[in-house]
């Protein structure tokens, strides 16, 4: 049997047999001793080193702190703020981005407590910062696209690109949404809970009282009857808009944030989304109409349907 292997009709099989193992020890002899790597790991990898390197560049910047303009939000690690790192380097903004995982990202700024989402992060800058603030802080969150982002298509960098600072020098707070849902015209009623809410012991049935701490209001018949205003947690506000409360005043927000029974760190997160607005200084009901507001913030003054044509607000 041994002898008729080796006749004519199974010399090809063996010729290609014998290629196919040359080529094999040819190609473990070029790969030995390099380790082999899961289909996507490179990709993986690079991806990472450009997050590093992102991330590394935005602490830098913020070091620095040499611009008028500071754009300040949370951040958790699989949010990518590539565009945060453009944008800045575009148009001369300093990035003040927290991280906001347990585990904290390196080179980022650390926020003073954990709770709320952005809550801490907006808080935080507002304490650590308040003596050095840019003349203009804008508050946003970290991934680009968000739904509240109303007139430019969903990127937040088209909303702050067109921000006119004239309206936050004027107005001292803007928020960059102008849709008045959800939010106006009013949101919570504080001595009005609902009997669910009451039963749930939603945070909407103690926020009479929440209000009277954060805002430190004597007597609990001052609280507002009724608060009102245009979601969702981004907005623009002055220097000297933030300047008009003492820092204590943050100091105070922050440790209710931070420990605070009350509700969980979703809750505390929507308590301010509530109030914003009345936190730098606006009325408790805040709902300037839709046409106004990206007339005044964003320079979109008309034609209206009715022929009129809007003028922008000016300091």
């Amino acid at each position: 049997m041994a002898k008729g292997m080796f006749s004519p009709r199974f010399r090809p099989l063996i010729l290609t047999c014998a290629t196919l193992a040359v080529i094999i020890f040819l190609t473990l002899s070029t790969y030995q001793g390099m380790p082999l790597e899961p289909v996507g790991t490179t990709d993986l990898k690079e991806a990472d080193l450009k997050n590093e390197r992102t991330i590394r560049a935005l602490g830098e910047m913020a070091a620095t702190q040499s611009t008028s303009i500071g754009l300040v939000m949370a951040k958790t690690r699989r949010e990518d703020v590539t565009w945060v790192l453009e944008y800045c380097r575009k148009y001369n903004t300093t990035p003040f981005v927290y991280t906001t995982d347990t585990v904290p990202e390196p080179h980022l700024l650390l926020p003073l407590a954990q709770r709320g989402r952005e809550v801490s992060a907006y808080l935080s800058y507002l304490v650590q910062f308040y003596d050095a603030l840019p003349p203009y802080s804008i508050f946003v969150h970290a991934n680009e696209k968000q739904w509240h982002n109303d007139l430019f298509g969903p990127k937040t960098s088209a909303a702050v690109r067109n921000l006119r600072l004239e309206a936050v020098d004027a107005l001292g707070y803007v928020n960059l949404r102008c849709d008045h849902v959800p939010g106006c015209p009013t949101h919570v009623h504080p001595h009005d809970p609902s009997k669910v809410d009451i039963e749930n012991k939603d945070i909407r049935a103690a926020f009479a009282g929440v209000y009277q701490h954060l805002f430190a209001v004597e007597n609990l018949r001052d609280v507002p009857q009724h608060i009102g205003g245009v979601c969702c947690a981004q907005f623009a506000v002055s220097r000297a808009r933030i300047r008009q409360r003492p820092r204590t005043d943050y100091e105070r927000m922050l440790h209710w944030a931070n420990s605070t029974d009350l509700t969980d760190s979703f809750g505390v997160g929507w308590v301010f989304e509530t109030i914003w607005h009345v936190v730098f200084g606006m009325d408790d009901i805040y709902c300037p109409s839709y046409e106004q507001c990206r007339c005044d913030v964003y320079g979109w003054c008309g034609p209206l349907e009715s022929g009129m044509t809007l003028s922008a607000v000016h300091k």
